[in-house]
């Protein structure tokens, strides 16, 4: 579609849309994450709405990112609660460690150093992949935060991208503090969204309904079992005509039967 000689459908134009999304969901982001107890719902929103602007639905990210909103509030803070305190009580038992390891030379250190970066990593997983399932899956807190351990390992590789491009975030908010607060409030993390919902979209892409090819009211589905049914009642209607054709016969023998007899007692009597 073109006016006055402008294309809108252009990369252009697109990239101009999709900065100007990325701009609007991280001022979303930022806002809903100020209670801190609600970083979670804000992440979920967030996934949400970045998810449905990669699938197409451009335009509607406030929309879309307070419908999430509402939707996931309790739920999202339950799952974010639990996440904050696994994640610290690891972070800090690997700290310990490694200080024990450092000032004391402590033997047990380096193999519950192993241990400690195992459980964190694990932690950290889940974090990733928690927040992007609560946005497409209704299901109770134990099931997704499950669902979202298995879904990382076997998504495995992408988990392990995901995971540097975390490292590189933090990296640039210890590296230069002021400039990543700016760079990222204004459209960093909208922009990380829509990279981290590609990713995830590919993950969860098998376990999502896929789009239906018919309107409702036409669609038509044959069950199994109703074909078994089908199938007995055709076998006992034949059955029962069968049995049907089976007694005409017998009634049929017996009718000439009987008129044989007749015939044959009519043939006595005459030669009586």
């Amino acid at each position: 579609m073109s006016v006055d000689g402008m294309n809108y459908d252009n990369m252009f134009i697109r990239l101009l849309n999709r900065l100007g999304d990325a701009m609007i969901l991280s001022l979303m982001f930022i806002i809903g994450s100020l209670p801190i107890i609600t970083i979670g719902t804000s992440m979920t929103a967030t996934y949400y709405a970045a998810m449905k602007g990669v699938q197409g639905d451009d335009g509607y990210v406030f929309k879309n990112y307070i419908k999430s909103y509402k939707e996931n509030l309790k739920q999202s803070i339950v799952i974010w609660l639990i996440m904050a305190v696994v994640l610290f009580v690891f972070g800090v038992d690997l700290w310990f460690w490694l200080k024990q390891w450092q000032d004391a030379r402590v033997s047990i250190a380096k193999p519950m150093i192993a241990v400690s970066v195992v459980l964190l990593a694990v932690a950290v997983f889940i974090t990733m992949y928690v927040f992007p399932l609560q946005a497409k899956f209704d299901n109770k807190t134990s099931v997704q935060i499950r669902n979202a351990f298995l879904l990382s390992i076997k998504n495995f590789p992408t988990t392990l991208l995901l995971v540097v491009l975390t490292v590189v975030i933090v990296w640039c908010f210890y590296y230069q503090v002021a400039i990543s607060v700016v760079a990222f409030g204004l459209f960093g993390f909208g922009f990380c969204a829509y990279i981290y919902a590609y990713f995830m979209l590919n993950c969860l892409k098998p376990y999502l309904e896929p789009v239906p090819e018919k309107a409702p009211d036409e669609w038509k589905v044959e069950l199994e079992g109703e074909e078994d049914d089908e199938e007995e009642t055709s076998e006992e209607d034949d059955k029962e005509e069968s049995a049907e054709d089976q007694s005409q016969e017998i009634e049929e023998e017996e009718d000439s039967a009987e008129e044989e007899t007749q015939d044959a007692e009519d043939e006595n009597k005459e030669s009586e």
